[in-house]
């Protein structure tokens, strides 16, 4: 077995003598080959310890001040865009930013909520703001908690979320059966996933240019990126490119590696659809297009205030450019040797029969990537641009890509009926998924979208359509082959850390 990916700790707060304000300050302008995660280099325990102590001390001395002052910390989590665009507020910064945001309740005070009851809107249920519910309202969302760490904590901060945690997404607002149900994924190496879906796009839009350049009609050619098949492009008798035999991407040919059925491209998108949907948090980047189209999204209240909560500008550029960065930043799972021989025997030989079962048909072990940047600002004329390769330990050659072991495809597939939402969401298919990375799958139970299979063995019974090959010949298996399986798959664990719990 190899351990080939290795986690960051990202819990180290600066350290500030006792008793003064922890305000957010521009910093000296950073040069831009130092927009990086180099300098989160992993800590030594002693070292992670003491940064865990230092931030719960902090926190104690922030709580205080907050109560003898309200509303001062919220204010140091506002960040002004401008100041990141210039280089004045490094990613470490951000970082450091981006993870109190994460785990900051959000008031009234600060947009938490809708105040839509007041107007009798269809979108809203019966209560004053922040109308918490926990069944969803169509794309406007709840709210149906104050914070991201409320669902995002299984094994540490930004985890997954366990079975109680279920978010019942796209509902009416009431009833829970007439939701979506979805199991809150782990966040961990998320930037990384971003990176890999952004090369994956400029590769298959690449190749579908090509192919309606090259194709005479008649021909045709497989569509694939990294490895991953697509389907098939053919060039139709009357000269027009006939692209209904491709499969697992969008007609756009945009990856889109987030959300149970890859719905959503970047990690900014994420939040932002996060802030509002399970906080009622709207960020003023999205108001300039609430309009009649986007008030089921928004809310159908004043175009500068469509939640009607009374509360203005509740999410700066800036924050959720910090937000972003965190989540962005938040080390990749990694392989864990186990250290009785006995163990890793049964690793070794399980790790075997994954690819003789087929399973590393769609959870593909590895995937190489040439460009480990990615944009995090609201556009990619906008800071920051993030060299993610520190986060990664890979020997390698210079210009040579990097390995990322994630256990993915990052392409949907149709996985049977029993698996089936009860209609589509976004236009893509009820029956259809997202391959999940299996890259931290040790720590990330409950398992599949909704939560359903309590153990790894019950997730991959589970398996239909395209998965169903696998899934029998692992039923088929001895009870010795098939436990071999399961230690292989516990070695893919999220890295250790050390945090208080709150």
């Amino acid at each position: 077995m190899r351990r080939a990916l290795l986690g960051l700790s990202l819990l180290g707060l600066l350290i500030l003598p006792t008793g003064c304000r922890r305000v957010i300050q521009p910093e000296p302008i950073v040069p831009a080959e130092d927009q990086s995660l180099r300098g989160l280099d992993a800590p030594t325990p002693t070292e992670q310890a003491q940064r865990v102590i230092r931030d719960r001390l902090l926190r104690r001395e922030q709580m205080f001040r907050e109560l003898m002052s309200p509303g001062t910390h919220w204010q140091e989590l506002r960040l002004d865009q401008a100041l990141i665009d210039r280089r004045r507020i490094s990613v470490a910064k951000l970082v450091e930013v981006g993870k109190e945001l994460f785990r900051h309740d959000f008031t009234v005070e600060q947009g938490l909520g809708n105040g839509l009851a007041a107007q009798k809107s269809s979108l809203a249920g019966p209560l004053a703001a922040p109308n918490l519910r926990h069944v969803h309202r169509g794309e406007f969302g709840g709210p149906d908690a104050t914070r991201c760490a409320a669902c995002h904590h299984l094994g540490g901060l930004g985890g997954g979320g366990g079975k109680i945690d279920t978010v019942f997404f796209l509902g009416d607002g009431d009833r829970p059966d007439s939701a979506l149900h979805r199991n809150p994924k782990a966040l961990g190496g998320a930037g990384l996933l971003q990176a890999l879906a952004e090369e994956m796009t400029r590769e298959l839009r690449a190749k579908v240019r090509s192919a309606d350049q090259r194709l005479s009609p008649g021909q045709s050619e497989p569509l694939h990126s990294k490895g991953v098949s697509f389907g098939v492009i053919k060039r139709r008798s009357d000269g027009s490119l006939d692209l209904t035999a491709v499969r697992g991407v969008s007609p756009d040919f945009i990856v889109r590696p987030f959300g149970w059925k890859g719905s959503t491209a970047t990690l900014r998108q994420v939040v932002l659809e996060s802030l509002q949907q399970h906080h009622g948090i709207q960020a003023d980047e999205l108001l300039p297009s609430a309009s009649a189209q986007r008030s089921d999204f928004l809310g159908d209240g004043p175009t500068e205030d469509p939640d009607a909560d009374g509360v203005t500008h509740e999410a700066t550029e800036g924050t959720v450019t910090a937000l972003t960065t965190f989540v962005a930043a938040l080390p990749p799972p990694m392989e864990e040797v186990p250290e009785v021989s006995t163990f890793l025997m049964r690793s070794a030989r399980g790790a075997e029969l994954f690819e003789q079962l087929g399973c590393a048909t769609c959870h593909i072990p590895t995937m190489s990537i040439q460009d480990p940047v990615i944009s995090l600002g609201p556009d990619k004329q906008h800071r920051p641009r993030v060299d993610l390769s520190p986060l990664l330990v890979s020997v390698r050659k210079p210009g040579e890509p990097l390995t990322i072991r994630l256990y993915s495809d990052l392409r949907r597939h149709s996985m049977g009926e029993s698996l089936a939402d009860p209609r589509s969401q976004r236009g893509i298919p009820k029956d259809e998924w997202l391959t999940p990375p299996l890259w931290g799958v040790a720590s990330s139970g409950p398992y599949l979208h909704d939560g359903r299979a309590a153990t790894i063995d019950a997730a991959i019974q589970a398996h239909g359509g395209e998965g169903l090959s696998a899934a029998k010949a692992y039923g088929k298996l001895s009870q010795d082959d098939s436990a071999a399986v399961r230690v292989f798959l516990q070695t893919l664990t999220r890295p250790q850390s050390l945090e208080f719990k709150p």
